[in-house]
């Protein structure tokens, strides 16, 4: 009864491992070093561990790749502003909001203060910069955009409540030129 038991059990992995295709070499060379055939089935936890351990190397190397598309995405972002220096403050009756940008010699720095409903929150460095990567790059303003364009670009990116009681953007473009815009409610 224990030789049929093992018999079946040989040919499930058997054709377990067929089914496997080219990464049965790679599993063998793994598993043996190419210094001898594989043994099969006299430890079959053993080949099931192998073949987990083979499917993780896939996986990793695979999410080593997307992390690396991710990163240079996140780094290109602001590659692709108009200005390099940007700061923008809108004051409310309960709490103040602030946003510094700054982007020198391919070095980009940013600082955000949100006082806004009784909240204390201060991001500098990376942090503060993932968060603004996903809010400069939809304002869609320039050295010839008016006061009127660049305070909505500023309240619509940054989702502003339209209750402030002072809103100030203040940008330097690359090419020079420099605009601030204040409004007073």
């Amino acid at each position: 009864m224990k030789k049929f038991g093992m018999l079946t059990l040989s040919a499930a992995v058997a054709t377990s491992l067929a089914a496997c295709g080219d990464n049965r070499e790679e599993f063998e060379d793994e598993t043996t070093n190419g210094d001898a055939p594989a043994d099969e089935g006299d430890d079959n936890t053993e080949v099931q561990e192998d073949e987990v351990t083979v499917d993780d190397d896939m996986d990793d190397g695979a999410d080593e790749e997307e992390e690396d598309e991710d990163a240079d995405a996140d780094e290109a972002w602001y590659e692709d502003l108009t200005y390099d220096e940007f700061e923008l403050e809108a004051e409310y009756s309960h709490g103040e909001y602030e946003a510094e940008y700054d982007y020198e010699g391919g070095n980009p720095e940013a600082e955000i203060e949100d006082t806004r409903n009784g909240e204390d929150i201060e991001m500098e460095g990376e942090e503060a910069l993932e968060e603004l990567a996903g809010i400069l790059p939809e304002m869609d303003i320039d050295e010839n955009s008016g006061d009127d364009d660049i305070l909505d670009a500023a309240i619509d990116a940054f989702n502003l409540d339209e209750d402030y009681s002072e809103l100030e953007v203040e940008a330097e473009f690359f090419d020079g030129g420099e605009t601030e815009v204040e409004d007073e409610s």
